[in-house]
């Protein structure tokens, strides 16, 4: 019986067309517990339907990653066949499943019907419902408003979702002034789908650019963590620069972060580290801040809610900017202390300042590795033996200068370290004067 409501099923008689051949082809790749997910749904006599980003990826010949379905069935129901279920939202119908041979999650949501959005956030009233024409009038953009009726192999695409993908442009359901108005989340989702990475970017249709103008307070509306989520995703996108830009001249940037929309040109399409590419982005964007604004900047970031490390990384890659070596004992002080962000900075760089950084990658690869690593070979204890000075700021600063030392000279041993105390003036000098091992 779960066999067969896999492949026959009995869901109603919506209009849709057949799968294509490379559809049902796709279809063959799902995961074996989506097809026990489905079956126990059908078999309790509810309907279900692929929704969402996967029908999109689908159509566009992507492998699947986030298998969302809807359902008829209420979300008690669906906790009452899945033991292992999860009420994520189940205020809102949605339920995540999970199977017991399985550690997949499936996202599983009651078809609904919406109200006013009176926040500009989320819906005032959620209807359960079982119409799915109904459900999809409520989604953000056609492309996101098709289902798959995977029993009977058929595509539901009343707002054509399917055209729109080959025509590569991005409308909205219905009205998008209406759609953005109901969720100021809905703009940067907007943003997000023009770049469709190597298919490059999409356009919008003019009612939905209208739309990014008219409606753009409605980002004020939308919680930091929200919005970080959805601009971090295009800050990682493969054509962010384009998207940036355009986020830029609508005014959509200044409402994200005051004053980081430095224009943008097409230089920034260079590449970007994967690792730290939404930094070198960020950095870019806040190029024209001054150094001594850090304060601010940090005030911005973490208003944003980025986590202390993505935080941290931003900001030490802006206290970079414009701080190249010049010299040979400069690259291995510069090695030494920006470490990992070495890549990261060259590559902002690459756009501010082309040939300093290219000239910066020739010397630092003709580096070898330091002798003594990256680890001071004079520890605190030794030191204060050999010069008499009791534990403190100045002994700590010494130690600095001496280790600043060795990086600049690849210092070999703790001999060599020592010997610098005949001959540097260490006894009579500020200790705030002394230079450290830090860049710049």
């Amino acid at each position: 019986m779960a066999e067969s409501a896999w492949l026959e099923g009995t869901l109603g008689d919506l209009e849709g067309d057949a799968l294509t051949a490379p559809l049902l082809e796709w279809k063959k790749a799902l995961p074996e517990a989506l097809r026990e997910v489905c079956n126990r749904i059908a078999t309790a006599k509810g309907g279900v339907w692929l929704v969402g980003g996967s029908v999109r990826e689908a159509m566009l010949g992507n492998p699947w990653k986030d298998l969302d379905l809807t359902t008829t069935l209420n979300p008690d129901e669906i906790l009452d066949l899945f033991p292992r279920a999860i009420p994520t939202g189940a205020q809102f119908g949605t339920v995540t499943v999970r199977t017991a041979d399985s550690e997949i999650q499936f996202e599983v949501t009651t078809l609904r019907s919406e109200g006013t959005y009176g926040d500009g956030r989320r819906p005032d009233e959620v209807t359960f419902g079982d119409s799915l024409n109904e459900d999809l009038s409520r989604r953000d953009f056609t492309i996101n408003a098709m289902a798959i009726d995977l029993a009977r192999n058929i595509i539901h695409d009343p707002y054509g979702g399917v055209e729109d993908l080959e025509n590569q442009c991005l409308k909205a359901v219905g009205s998008a002034e209406e759609r953005l108005g109901e969720d100021g989340l809905r703009l940067l989702r907007a943003y997000r789908f023009m770049d469709q990475g190597e298919r490059g970017v999409w356009e919008p249709n003019s009612e939905l650019s209208n739309a990014l103008l008219s409606c753009g307070n409605m980002l004020e509306n939308v919680s930091e963590e929200r919005v970080w989520s959805e601009f971090y995703r295009i800050l990682c996108g493969k054509n962010a620069a384009a998207i940036l830009e355009r986020m830029r001249k609508d005014g959509a940037l200044s409402r994200i972060l005051p004053g980081w929309d430095a224009e943008i040109d097409l230089q920034y399409l260079l590449q970007v580290p994967e690792k730290d590419g939404f930094a070198c982005r960020l950095v870019l964007l806040a190029s024209e801040i001054p150094s001594e604004r850090w304060r601010r900047m940090e005030h911005d970031l973490r208003a944003l809610k980025l986590s202390n490390k993505e935080r941290e990384i931003v900001m030490d890659l802006h206290h970079l900017l414009g701080h190249l070596p010049a010299e040979g004992p400069e690259f291995r002080r510069y090695r030494s202390s920006v470490g990992d962000l070495i890549e990261a900075h060259l590559a902002i760089e690459d756009v501010l300042h082309p040939i300093e950084a290219g000239v910066a990658r020739e010397e630092l690869a003709k580096l070898a590795p330091l002798k003594a690593g990256n680890e001071p070979l004079v520890d605190g204890h030794l030191l204060s033996s050999k010069s008499d000075l009791p534990a403190g700021r100045r002994l700590g600063r010494l130690k600095e200068w001496l280790f600043c030392i060795q990086i600049e000279q690849d210092l070999a041993n703790s001999d060599e370290v020592i010997a610098l105390l005949d001959l540097l003036d260490w006894k009579n000098t500020d200790p705030e004067s002394w230079p450290d091992s830090n860049w710049p």
